[in-house]
């Protein structure tokens, strides 16, 4: 019997006897039992920096990067936070900057009461509104590079972000990956998110420049980035120099998160685990894209998610689609935010079937190309008419080892 999880609390179980489950490593890398006590001590003692103390000066005024797919973010906030005061910085002079709106946000700001500091400030970042945006530079091709308004005023910006494996194409992530292009206007994000999926290594290294660039240009020295561990959880800190950061936090999250398979699948089940936050389009075509390393040529993906939100933009092609390698060149012309995911499904779907566990209508399933799943029953069956069975946990996550074709 094969169990696994997916969404907020959803438990499947499938009667099957040859299959590999893949996910991940919690047993050598367990997770942190107070995630705020582990941001500050990773600020207290950063890698290849001063403590946070010695980077700041009186009447500094610090902006919070903060990205949005960091694990137990209320408890990560708190602990930047408290390491801030602890440096010495007046809560008036503290913006939280997020991508999305912080959920829980008054029993956040009940926590930052008690530590007597009502005086941080929020604010979520518009990338259409030109008046939050700022030109801080032009990067190396001339080209303007613009950044939100308040993290270009500050005198220390501290981006906090999740560590997360290098997607599609990309070989290495930049160490402020989860600054820009996020911080940046829409035309920006989209141009640089589409050209994420490019494979050109030269492509991949003028996006890590550019990045890096960013950080150059807002005066960035020291980063937090928050390793997450298996079932949500936060396995570990690190803060200090970025390069440092991105060095250690990229080996602790492959040996978390990449694991390998013994054999490809005639079936690849993806599961998308935890809440509303982590259901969305992006993390599906990532659990897809996660699928499709593994899958044998003449192989099905499934994917099990909570997925509600009905499909927009670029997503739209789609529809009723034909030659979905038509609607890739379609894709690859498109500019827009959804265009990354819209085009990893197109891929996925021109090479095989594509069956969608979701909390969506089925003829909006079916209308995408996709064949809708209602029950751990109907998995079974599918299940059922194949040889050998992949399963992947957190998949939005886990990346299963890339696998030579010829090697299996």
């Amino acid at each position: 019997m094969a169990t696994f999880r997916f969404g907020m609390a959803a438990q499947c179980e499938l009667p099957l006897e040859d299959y590999t489950l893949l996910s991940a490593e919690s047993d050598e890398h367990p997770t942190l039992a107070d995630p705020a006590a582990g941001v500050r001590a990773a600020l207290a003692a950063p890698l290849g920096f001063p403590p946070l103390l010695a980077a700041t000066a009186p009447g500094d005024v610090v902006a919070i990067a903060f990205a949005g797919d960091v694990p137990h973010a209320n408890s990560v906030l708190r602990g930047t936070v408290e390491a801030l005061l602890e440096a010495g910085v007046p809560p008036a002079m503290i913006t939280i900057v997020s991508l999305q709106k912080i959920e829980e946000r008054e029993a956040l700001e009940n926590d930052l009461a008690a530590l007597n500091a009502e005086g941080v400030k929020f604010e979520l970042h518009d990338p259409d509104d030109e008046q939050k945006i700022a030109m801080v530079g032009v990067n190396a091709a001339k080209e303007p590079l613009r950044l939100n308004r308040t993290l270009a005023e500050a005198d220390l910006v501290l981006p906090v972000s999740a560590q997360r494996l290098p997607e599609g194409g990309q070989h290495e992530e930049s160490k402020f990956v989860g600054l820009f292009p996020q911080f940046s206007n829409r035309e920006t994000t989209a141009r640089v998110r589409l050209e994420s999926g490019n494979e050109s290594p030269k492509v991949q290294k003028r996006l890590r420049a550019e990045a890096d660039e960013a950080g150059w240009l807002l005066g960035v020295q020291m980063t937090v980035s928050v390793v997450p561990g298996a079932h949500g959880g936060v396995a570990a800190v690190w803060a200090g120099d970025p390069d440092e950061v991105r060095r250690v936090g990229s080996e602790l999250t492959r040996e978390i998160w990449e694991r390998t398979a013994a054999e490809q699948g005639d079936l690849v089940i993806a599961a998308v685990a935890g809440d509303e936050r982590e259901q969305t389009w992006d993390n599906l075509a990532r659990a897809v894209a996660a699928a499709s390393l593994v899958v044998a040529p003449s192989g099905a993906i499934a994917v099990c998610s909570e997925l509600t939100t009905l499909p927009t933009g670029p997503l739209q092609r789609l529809r009723e689609a034909v030659d979905f390698g038509e609607v890739q060149r379609e894709l690859s012309r498109d500019e827009a935010n959804e265009a990354h995911p819209a085009l990893v499904l197109a891929k996925a779907l021109e090479e095989g079937p594509v069956y969608l566990r979701s909390k969506l209508p089925s003829e909006v399933v079916e209308s995408l190309g996709m064949t809708p799943i209602e029950s751990d029953a109907e998995l079974a069956r599918l299940a059922a008419g194949r040889e050998h069975c992949v399963i992947i946990e957190e998949a939005q996550r886990l990346v299963p080892k890339p696998i030579v074709r010829e090697e299996w």
